[in-house]
């Protein structure tokens, strides 16, 4: 793998050491792990959305645990660039909110600096699909729930009221019991 070097428009160290050029390799490393890891994640939501499209509900429940895994390895990849950009604000003297992409982008030089702004883009455009796919299969999700509740109230209902003839000939509402419910369970 040919090693790429990146050119800081500053220095190639900053105030206290740092060197740069080695903070943006590994800062665009740990980026580039956010990303296939976004990418896993995205899939993952499709391949449930199409559990949930086709009702193989078995199927979905076995995708829960990849997806709780999924999610703590995007949270420790998260917190391991945080701590990255936190050091570099302490070694700049700046405040770590200073420190975003577009600031990289703008302190640097050449290839780090079009492949920090092509990872910002596509981070972005994957976490945009990764919200609407996670609200579409929430939505898929309720509406399976939703229809559940219906058909279990719809057997409670039907089973739980029956007529009978009073002693005048007039029809009363009884009570009965849920026979339907009943030949289930």
């Amino acid at each position: 793998m040919q090693e790429t070097k990146y050119i800081h428009k500053k220095s190639t160290t900053s105030r206290k050491g740092l060197d740069m050029d080695k903070f943006i390799e590994e800062l665009i490393s740990m980026i580039r792990q956010e990303e296939t890891v976004l990418k896993a994640f995205l899939n993952h939501l499709n391949q449930q959305k199409h559990y949930l499209l086709s009702d193989e509900i078995e199927e979905f429940q076995k995708t829960v645990q990849r997806q709780e895994e999924l999610i703590e390895e995007i949270k420790r990849l998260e917190e391991s660039r945080i701590a990255k950009v936190k050091e570099l604000a302490a070694s700049e003297g700046m405040s770590e909110d200073a420190i975003t992409l577009t600031h990289l982008i703008e302190i640097t030089l050449g290839d780090a600096s079009e492949e920090l702004k092509t990872l910002k883009e596509s981070l972005s455009h994957l976490v945009e699909k990764i919200r609407r796919a996670n609200r579409v299969n929430e939505m898929l999700v309720k509406r399976s729930l939703n229809f559940i509740q219906q058909n279990i109230g719809w057997m409670i209902d039907a089973s739980d009221i029956s007529q009978v003839y009073n002693p005048n000939g007039q029809t009363d509402r009884q009570t009965g019991t849920n026979i339907m419910v009943n030949k289930f369970f």
